[in-house]
């Protein structure tokens, strides 16, 4: 029992991760229809940026500040330059722009930090230890991330009037542009959300997984496929979603076999596009 438990603690933590990215992928998509494959690349910059800022002598905290500001920046930036410029945009292209934005992010992580990993000092804490399972400091910050910064993305989409109209751009555009809703800035500030909470899975991570160049794409395939699983319309599905797939892959990793646990995702995303291609969320739900 005490090794259930252990799995399924270590899980949840692994999916908040996954959910953080998840909520980017929803926070996009929901808005203009856009996969943003390069999700995963705003974490893995993220803990890089926050690992070079602590490292040039910035306590903790302004670090990782400065790193979500400069990835919610890039994401900001990306939109702009990448995004906007597409008049049809349909998701096949999205797919495939996206796809090119996440190549050209690596490269400039590897040209800048170089291919071997890096690790950001530990966040103030102690372990726990309850019951027979230990709980590291770091996987509670992990845990109280996704609750915080998921929290809020589902509050400023469900309970704030600028977040339904970013909502009513995807819902009903051309009504959204009669009543004066701007679909470019509604765009923008979703890629801007999507940045933080990619940012903050990104440096949240970093103490326990590390950060590198090439991470990203591990991450964000991750955070679709949570995202899938609550139909890549909503937060609540896709926080759901993450901390099933977390605990999931540790669960497999525990009594199957390590090398399966990357497969988890894969295996859990062709079983829902079968058997339930909308998501575990129903369909009348499955809105941010």
């Amino acid at each position: 029992m005490a090794d259930l438990l252990q799995f399924v603690v270590a899980g949840l933590a692994q999916g908040g991760a996954y959910a953080l990215i998840a909520i980017g992928f929803v926070s996009i998509f929901a808005v203009s229809g856009v996969i943003n494959l390069a999700q995963g690349e705003f974490a893995a910059l993220a803990g890089l940026c926050a690992i070079s800022a602590a490292g040039a002598g910035l306590p903790l905290l302004p670090a990782l500040l400065v790193a979500v500001a400069v990835v919610a920046a890039v994401a900001i930036a990306i939109e702009r330059l990448a995004i906007r410029p597409v008049r049809r945009m349909t998701t096949l292209t999205s797919i495939i722009l996206t796809l090119g934005v996440s190549t050209a992010l690596k490269a400039v992580m590897l040209l800048i930090w170089g291919p071997q990993g890096h690790t950001l000092r530990a966040f103030p804490g102690s372990d726990l230890t309850v019951a027979g399972v230990s709980i590291r400091a770091q996987e509670l910050w992990i845990l109280a991330a996704c609750a915080l910064v998921g929290g809020a993305v589902w509050w400023f989409y469900e309970r704030t009037l600028h977040g339904k109209a970013l909502r009513a751009c995807s819902e009903q555009p051309v009504a959204a542009r009669l009543i004066g809703i701007s679909l470019t800035k509604a765009s923008l500030v979703s890629f801007g959300i999507a940045g933080v909470t990619g940012a903050v899975a990104g440096v949240v991570t970093s103490p326990i997984y590390s950060s590198s160049w090439e991470i990203g794409l591990t991450l964000g395939l991750k955070g679709f496929v949570a995202a899938t699983l609550g139909g890549l319309l909503s937060v609540r599905g896709a926080i759901l979603g993450g901390i099933l797939l977390g605990v999931l892959e540790n669960l497999v990793a525990g009594y199957v076999a390590t090398g399966l646990r990357d497969a988890v995702a894969f295996v859990v995303l062709i079983a829902i596009l079968l058997a339930r291609p909308g998501g575990l969320v129903k369909h009348t739900e499955a809105r941010v």
